[in-house]
């Protein structure tokens, strides 16, 4: 995550969980993917996009 720049971190994504500080995106089969010090920005459904941005503070 830098700046206003788009990259995507997992495809896919069954479910979003938000854990001490980090956002852990959840595949369809059980792989995991860690966002350290993330938080959810914006959630668009119909882009099918789905936003973080690094944690103030």
């Amino acid at each position: 995550m830098k700046g206003s720049e788009k990259s995507l971190i997992k495809a896919e994504t069954s479910k979003i969980l938000i854990e001490d500080g980090r956002v852990v995106c959840i595949g369809a089969f059980g792989e995991k993917i860690e966002v350290e010090n993330a938080e959810l920005s914006e959630i668009n459904l119909m882009k099918h996009e789905i936003i973080l941005r690094p944690k103030k503070g």
